[in-house]
């Protein structure tokens, strides 16, 4: 009977002892820089796969990055936005308060939204952004984190999109060389 009861109260003080550990873990875990550097590579890989020219190149990745960068400095002023500084861009919608976000996963989010919506070989993208999703679920991240994680980061790709939109980028493609 005193060795169950020592094994209840042994486990008892292990999973009160835990309590914070897997928020920690995952945490920790998702803000590996290394989501959004590999992301980033993918879309390198997809530029030159679709032989953009270096113009075109630039603006995908001026693009995908400006989205990255907006949704990343959410909540850190240290950060400045580029919002007023670069030619049109207005304010990112920002995270609802008092909601936890995964402010790593929303950048990448972005970034490939915006990546994909300016490419060609939207099933090389794809592919990636399967494996990536499942390595950020594997990372025990709550599922409503996660979820509203990736609507922040699709808010603000519409948002860079929508601001892509009035560059007269499209306009210029039709000009005679």
């Amino acid at each position: 009977m005193y060795r169950s009861i020592g094994k209840v109260v042994a486990l008892t003080i292990l999973l009160a002892s835990c309590n914070g550990t897997p928020d920690k873990e995952w945490k920790a875990a998702a803000n590996n820089p290394e989501f959004l550097h590999r992301s980033i590579k993918t879309v390198t890989d997809i530029i030159v796969h679709d032989i953009f020219s270096p113009p075109v190149a630039s603006r995908i990745y001026a693009y995908a990055s400006i989205a990255a960068y907006e949704t990343a400095i959410q909540g850190n002023p240290k950060f400045v936005s580029l919002a007023g500084q670069v030619h049109g861009l207005e304010p990112v919608p920002t995270p609802e308060e008092g909601k936890e976000y995964c402010l790593s996963l929303a950048s990448v989010q972005a970034t490939l939204m915006v990546g994909k919506a300016l490419i060609f070989s939207e099933d090389k993208l794809d592919a990636f952004y399967d494996q990536i999703m499942k390595e950020f679920r594997e990372t025990g991240m709550p599922n409503e984190i996660f979820e509203r994680s990736i609507d922040y980061g699709n808010k603000v790709a519409a948002h860079i999109m929508d601001w892509a939109s009035k560059d007269n980028y499209k306009q210029s493609r039709s000009f005679p060389k």
